[in-house]
């Protein structure tokens, strides 16, 4: 499922993809994992398989974000981030990019932006398939380089777990 207006993100706090949501018949959500699903994962792979039988899950997997944004910064973030898509609709990209970018600045933690930005300028790394270790590639230089030039969040700079073996993020000095 492709959110190109960011409802979900903005719904679910999401900033970090792949997710796996596992609603009942009713529409409720029975268990979810944001960032790292993944059907190659034997444990998700259970829980999906266990959902469809009928029998209880266990509490979903718990998250802590690095920081968190202020209703301020949350609507300005989903702001530049819709401005961005109408840009691009538009043909204008490298305006599209730049408004991406300032997304990033206020929510460097925020995957779905990086995403966003890349396959606006790497279209050739997501279709017709995804080159997901390119991304891991982007991501770690990319983390790399903002750790360096001291752009960080609102509460540090947070690494991403990912490119620790899934240590708990690591945090540099504010910025």
């Amino acid at each position: 499922m492709i959110d190109e207006q960011g409802i979900l993100s903005r719904r679910f706090d999401v900033k970090v993809v792949p997710n796996g949501v596992l609603l009942d018949e009713a529409g409720t959500i029975r268990w979810a994992k944001f960032g790292g699903f993944s059907i190659d994962n034997p444990e998700d792979v259970a829980v999906v398989e266990r959902f469809l039988a009928g029998e209880d899950l266990e509490p979903s997997p718990q998250r802590d974000p690095p920081y968190v944004l202020g209703p301020l910064e949350r609507e300005l973030v989903a702001t530049k981030l819709r401005l961005g898509r109408v840009l691009l609709d538009a043909g204008r990209t490298a305006e599209a990019v730049a408004a991406w970018r300032e997304a990033l600045r206020l929510d460097p933690e925020n995957f779905l932006i990086r995403k966003q930005i890349w396959v606006a300028e790497h279209p050739e790394r997501f279709f017709p398939t995804i080159d997901f270790p390119w991304q891991q590639e982007q991501l770690a230089a990319e983390r790399a380089r903002e750790l360096a030039e001291g752009i960080c969040g609102p509460d540090g700079c947070p690494v991403p777990a990912a490119l620790m073996g899934n240590a708990s993020p690591a945090r540099g000095a504010a910025g």
